[in-house]
């Protein structure tokens, strides 16, 4: 959590600090659905008031990294601050950073929080542990197995949690480059684990020991 709080808006986003404004779009379109207080991704990771000063945080940041003017001024702050290099930002000017002014976005933190009735998580049994290899690494085909054998399409995954496809495909593939930052990916690996039925604590820790071992070596 204080990790999240301090980040800077690039950090918050996972995003590049030359980002387009695609990219950012993108990015806060992502952590919006992430965070909304609707979402089963995130439910047991933060209190709702973590989670508002979060989103707070996220409206910030795009409202920021969207504006030609402003985000100029945020940049110059984090190299003043020793947060970034000029080198991490070299060839982006000031034309290009922002949209056309048809498309930005009118974006507040109530439009994020705003309830809407959902089925709260529940911990589901561990009485699928055999779906999955005796052994501390759990790979993205193994978990592609188990839903095969539970006769889930990654179409039904996702309508019942809402995890983008293209995650849940990059997940099974063990694209962990493509992967977002940690601490969403271990949401989606629990709410996967739910949907699948099957131990989460097994399936989210032994994903996570190959990923880690991916970002430590560059080996899968």
């Amino acid at each position: 959590m204080k990790r999240l709080i301090e980040a800077n808006y690039y950090e918050l986003l996972d995003i590049s600090p030359k980002a387009s404004f695609e990219e950012v779009q993108a990015a806060y379109d992502e952590a919006k659905v992430t965070y909304a207080s609707n979402s089963i991704i995130t439910y047991s990771l933060f209190t709702p008031e973590e989670r508002e000063q979060i989103i707070a945080r996220l409206v910030e940041a795009y409202k920021t990294l969207t504006n030609t003017h402003l985000r100029r001024e945020y940049n110059e702050l984090l190299i003043e601050n020793g947060e970034l290099s000029l080198d991490e930002i070299e060839g982006l000017g000031a034309e290009g950073t922002g949209p056309p002014e048809t498309r930005l976005r009118e974006v507040t933190v109530e439009s994020i929080t705003e309830e809407r009735e959902f089925s709260s998580p529940t911990e589901t049994p561990g009485d699928n542990l055999e779906l999955f290899p005796a052994q501390p690494y759990i790979s993205g085909s193994s978990i592609r197995m188990v839903r095969m054998k539970k006769e889930m399409s990654l179409e039904e995954v996702y309508r019942k949690t809402n995890i983008p496809k293209q995650t849940l495909e990059d997940i099974e593939e063990d694209n962990f480059e493509k992967l977002p930052a940690l601490v969403y990916l271990k949401g989606f690996l629990k709410v996967y684990a739910q949907t699948l039925m099957v131990d989460q604590t097994l399936m989210v820790e032994g994903y996570v020991r190959r990923y880690l071992e991916w970002k430590t070596t560059g080996q899968k």
